[in-house]
């Protein structure tokens, strides 16, 4: 008898704190309604093989797949499931075939979780299949495990926000969930390529350079977060000093501080999100549409403008499959 596993995850986004939050300081995170969705099939094993089938929608990439000859020139996608088939092996039957599609609405490499999103999904498929249940802690702690695959050492903001959903203030000795909304807001994908691991090298350097300006500026990157919680009223003017502290961090670039001056000259906050020097900003667009975003913004590179409702529900489990 086919057994039929469908669940999703939301992306995410930080709204602030970036940086500071690598050096203890707290940031502000929120799920957003960008989704990965996972199924995962269960049926009889026609042949003497642990095969499994892995179709990803969105690249056109197809994987045949032996589970019991795993080795490390698959992608990272694919070693993350022999990861987590090994560990939930016992619970599964060798007469029986596995197989997973993939499909997602969260760009990749834009800095808004979709490794951590396929991390979550993937457990949660397994641990649906083997539980009847989802058990939040036990997926999460398990798809950091999965991320530390994609990642080296992550912070584990990605996977927990991912997991619970809602939104959350995460630093490395807090973890707290609150009802955080946002309304008009907006992902602006510069399309300009982006790295993490030098942006955040970057940022040590300065530091280590100044630090008594640096840790001045970290200090109020934290400020900010806190009065983004405590005074969402003032939303508009934190994005902009959030912003400001990140561009003396050395963080934003010109092309970024163009963007921002232009919206800015129609009255919206915009600032970095994630590690910055290029990838994803986000905006308080007010009552202003897709269209009259683009067309202030026509004389600048940009490849997308997409509203987002933050705030969103965790990974949980779907009727249909989004393909």
């Amino acid at each position: 008898m086919k057994k039929t596993i469908i669940v999703s995850s939301p992306g995410k986004l930080i709204i602030g704190g970036e940086h500071a939050v690598v050096y203890g300081r707290r940031a502000l995170v929120t799920s957003i309604d960008l989704r990965l969705y996972m199924q995962l099939t269960e049926e009889e094993n026609e042949s003497n093989e642990q095969l499994m089938n892995i179709q990803f929608h969105d690249t056109n990439q197809n994987y045949s797949i032996n589970l019991l000859d795993s080795n490390e020139s698959y992608p990272l996608e694919i070693q993350a499931i022999f990861f987590i088939y090994n560990h939930f092996k016992s619970f599964l039957s060798e007469k029986k075939q596995l197989n997973i599609q993939v499909h997602s609405n969260i760009p990749i490499g834009a800095g808004l979780g979709s490794s951590a999103a396929y991390s979550v999904c993937l457990v949660g498929c397994f641990y649906l299949l083997c539980h009847k249940t989802l058990n939040q802690d036990d997926i999460n702690q398990l798809a950091y495990q999965v991320e530390c695959l994609f990642h080296g050492t992550p912070s584990g903001i990605d996977n927990t926000i991912s997991t619970y959903g809602q939104s959350l203030v995460y630093s490395r000795t807090l973890k707290k969930h609150l009802n955080f909304q946002l309304s008009n807001l907006a992902i602006l994908d510069t399309g300009i390529p982006k790295s993490t691991k030098r942006m955040v090298s970057l940022v040590r350097t300065f530091i280590e350079n100044n630090p008594h300006e640096g840790e001045q500026i970290l200090n109020d990157i934290e400020l900010c977060v806190d009065n983004m919680i405590e005074h969402p009223d003032e939303i508009n003017q934190l994005f902009q000093r959030n912003q400001q502290l990140l561009k003396c961090i050395g963080v934003s670039i010109p092309e970024i501080d163009n963007i921002i001056e232009t919206l800015l000259k129609k009255n919206i906050s915009t600032k970095i999100t994630g590690a910055g020097g290029g990838g994803c900003l986000i905006a308080l667009t007010h009552s202003f549409t897709k269209e009259e975003i683009l067309d202030s913004l026509k004389d600048h590179s940009i490849k997308s403008v997409q509203f987002v409702q933050c705030g969103v529900e965790g990974l949980k489990e779907e009727q249909t499959f989004f393909s």
